[in-house]
């Protein structure tokens, strides 16, 4: 019969063995369930493209860095962002690339990539061009930025918090057979996540929508956009449906955000 000894030294060593067994299950919730803070990272590795090539012609994408730029002015707790999303005009036949731009705490940030680089880059959160604005996710990028459109038609400001049932959907406008999927505009635009910012008969009207926006670092944000064309023309072409300005400084681009907790 083995000592009193060697039966002390043989459970010690089973304790140890089970202390060291499996590691700790994962967090529920998954990454990216949190709010505003980090709350860890929803993806930290590129996806490809699906329709890649597709995409690329259809979307009239360019190789070139878009010269438009951004700029910031403090709004609250957030900020109002202005974007030149002109790219050469509306009747470019070789228009500009699209703005690219992430969301900081200093504002949002542009980021010097062209269209095609964008199809391989996380760098990037958001993308404008005339009326067209991207996330970057599935057919318009490799990462996996969310948008969610909130219900009804809730003010901007009242937003302090993202509802916990959000549908969160990723930027896919292209069909299984990567056949382009049109937003019902009548103009060819494609149905992005984003899309419903807007609403058209003789000009861009803004729809007061609000959306919610999940980043790849686990981040969530509230975003409305409120300007497609200058401020005169914009009211315009609201009350009225149609602009009468002269030039209305289409496609420069008023958003609002701020990060929510």
């Amino acid at each position: 019969m083995p000592s009193s000894s060697a039966l002390l030294a043989a459970g010690l060593a089973l304790v140890a063995l089970c202390a060291c067994g499996s590691p700790a299950d994962p967090p529920e919730g998954g990454a990216g369930a949190g709010g505003g803070a980090a709350s860890g990272l929803a993806c930290s590795e590129p996806t490809p493209v699906p329709c890649e090539d597709q995409v690329f012609q259809q979307m009239s994408l360019q190789s070139t860095v878009a010269p438009g730029g951004v700029r910031n002015a403090p709004d609250g707790a957030g900020f109002r962002s202005f974007i030149d999303a002109t790219a050469g005009g509306a009747f470019a036949s070789d228009p500009d690339a699209y703005v690219y731009a992430r969301f900081t705490d200093s504002g949002l940030e542009k980021v010097e990539i062209s269209d095609e680089a964008s199809l391989g880059s996380m760098d990037w959160d958001i993308a404008f061009r005339r009326y067209v604005v991207r996330i970057n996710s599935g057919h318009s990028g490799p990462s996996c930025v969310k948008a969610a459109r909130l219900p009804g038609t809730p003010g901007y400001d009242t937003i302090t918090a993202a509802p916990d049932d959000l549908r969160l959907r990723t930027d896919e406008y292209f069909t299984e057979s990567c056949d382009l999927i049109p937003d019902g505009s009548g103009l060819g635009a494609p149905a992005t996540a984003l899309s419903g910012y807007w609403t058209y008969s003789r000009c861009v009207e803004m729809s007061g929508t609000v959306y919610v926006l999940a980043l790849d670092d686990g981040r969530r944000l509230k975003l409305t956009v409120t300007h497609f064309y200058s401020d005169e023309a914009q009211a315009e072409c609201n009350e009225t449906g149609a602009v009468s300005v002269a030039d209305p400084g289409a496609a420069n681009f008023q958003i609002r955000w701020a990060f929510l907790p």
